[in-house]
């Protein structure tokens, strides 16, 4: 055989094994099915459990597929007549089974109703997610604070802590207004801070970008193909 042709099937084989290794790791440690994956199938229900103001809130997931559901932290959950979330746990989700999921408040002026159903809308920015992370859900005091910032991020450093969820809060965890405002300026700068961004740059920490993992790998694939096509002048 023509050691070019042995050379080239060679290094194929190389790349799909190493490519493969690497598409794997990047999914990360939980498997299943994907939220949005089970919501376009019609095999998972999602309710919001929580009234106005909790911090964090849960939502109900019922898995009636045949799959585990794997719900990653980051995820949006919206909703036409309630609050919208976004996910603050990594959890799966057996077939036929139900979980409660924590998660932050995402869009501050509308205010959340229990017992609404909600609907998986893809993933927050890579901002709100870093956020999301770094915080610890069972600690009220660590999650108000993420809960500011990503109120901060939403509305793009402009917070109002007169409507929606913020008065919810305020009442809910019998916060002064003051006192609230406060944390909220503090929200706002240690998100400038921690992004490098000025105050007319936070609403870009909104925008959703594709995964750096996803793209490199892409391109990976991308560019070897090119260089096989003029290897072989296929």
């Amino acid at each position: 055989m023509n050691f070019r042709v042995i050379l080239l099937v060679s290094i194929i084989v190389i790349f799909a094994a190493v490519f493969g290794v690497m598409s794997y790791s990047g999914t990360g440690e939980i498997e299943g099915i994907s939220l949005d994956q089970a919501y376009d199938q019609g095999d998972v229900v999602i309710i919001q459990s929580t009234s106005a103001g909790t911090v964090p809130h849960v939502v109900k997931v019922q898995n009636n597929g045949k799959n585990t559901l794997k719900i990653e932290k980051g995820e949006l959950l919206k909703s036409n007549d309630s609050q919208d979330l976004v996910t603050a746990e990594d959890k799966q989700v057996t077939a036929q089974s139900t979980a409660n999921i924590k998660a932050y408040c995402f869009e501050p002026a509308q205010r959340a109703y229990s017992g609404m159903k909600l609907e998986s809308a893809g993933t927050a920015s890579d901002a709100i997610k870093e956020i999301v992370d770094n915080s610890n859900p069972s600690d009220v005091q660590n999650a108000t604070d993420a809960q500011l910032k990503i109120w901060t991020i939403f509305s793009g450093g402009d917070l109002n802590i007169y409507t929606g969820e913020p008065v919810a809060l305020a009442n809910k965890q019998n916060i002064r207004f003051s006192k609230l405002k406060e944390d909220a300026d503090t929200a706002k700068s240690e998100v400038m801070a921690q992004f490098g961004v000025t105050q007319d740059e936070i609403a870009t920490l909104n925008q959703t970008t594709t995964s750096s993992s996803s793209s490199s790998l892409s391109d990976m694939w991308n560019n070897f193909n090119d260089w096989v096509k003029n290897l072989t002048g296929i």
